[in-house]
């Protein structure tokens, strides 16, 4: 009898061990902590991570949803994909934080097995922040593929090995430049990267993409294919896409 105890006993334990390995691999919910979009897994739950922001009552400050995303390909209508987004006022405290950039929402794309897919987000972010973290994500991660698609946009991408990180900054090459050079600011045609607004009170946006490698065809294919607008970029990049610099 005491051996049986001592093994269940023992059976008990390691469980409980695993169940606290599991739950700390898990990062905390949304509105428990900043999200950090530089070092998340892509193992994680995402109905968890948006669980408690969903149970939150919708305000003129705040709001936050989950959808399921259907595709009516051939005639039969098949669930593809569940998508979750929170928004809130800088009052309610940012969701998520890449680098030095804090966002105020964020948009999260899963299977339907609940294994995440893509996180968006976008930010007011001024020429000068959004210098200072092309600089830090270029001395991170090298040089990025750099396309020119949406009009007062550039948008920079790392293919990393288990994710792509897209970001989209409101920058134009400064053709103008007398100090124009290749790659100094890693634009299309190179030269230095400036501001393509002349209004003082302009509000400057840029916009984030990080997708899971493996679902980058899906993702292009089936659920945010565009060749303009601010969504993620796909239209010609793929696995053998290089920087040309």
């Amino acid at each position: 009898m005491m051996k049986q105890n001592k093994f269940w006993s023992a059976k008990l334990l390691i469980l409980a061990v695993l169940l606290f390995l599991f739950a700390s691999c898990e990062p905390k919910r949304l509105g428990e902590a900043v999200f950090d979009l530089n070092d998340f897994s892509f193992g994680l739950s995402v109905n968890r991570l948006y669980e408690n922001e969903l149970k939150k009552e919708i305000s003129q400050k705040y709001s936050a949803y989950s959808d399921t995303v259907f595709n009516d390909k051939d005639g039969i209508r098949k669930a593809v994909a569940v998508k979750y987004l929170v928004s809130a006022e800088k009052s309610e405290g940012p969701f998520a934080k890449f680098k030095n950039v804090s966002f105020y929402n964020m948009q999260s794309l899963a299977d339907v097995n609940d294994n995440l897919m893509m996180i968006s987000a976008d930010a007011n972010c001024g020429y000068g922040d959004q210098m200072r973290l092309l600089h830090d994500l270029k001395k991170e991660y090298g040089k990025p593929v750099v396309k020119q698609h949406i009009v007062s946009f550039t948008s920079f991408t790392w293919r990393l090995d288990d994710r792509t990180i897209q970001i989209q900054l409101e920058v134009i090459p400064d053709y103008e430049n007398d100090k124009n050079k290749k790659g100094d600011y890693l634009n299309p045609n190179g030269g230095f990267l400036k501001s393509d607004s002349y209004e003082p009170n302009h509000v400057y946006q840029m916009f984030i993409h990080i997708f899971d490698n493996d679902y980058i065809q899906e993702l292009k294919e089936q659920y945010v294919y565009s060749e303009n607008g601010h969504k993620p970029y796909l239209y010609d990049y793929d696995e053998k896409t290089v920087s040309p610099y």
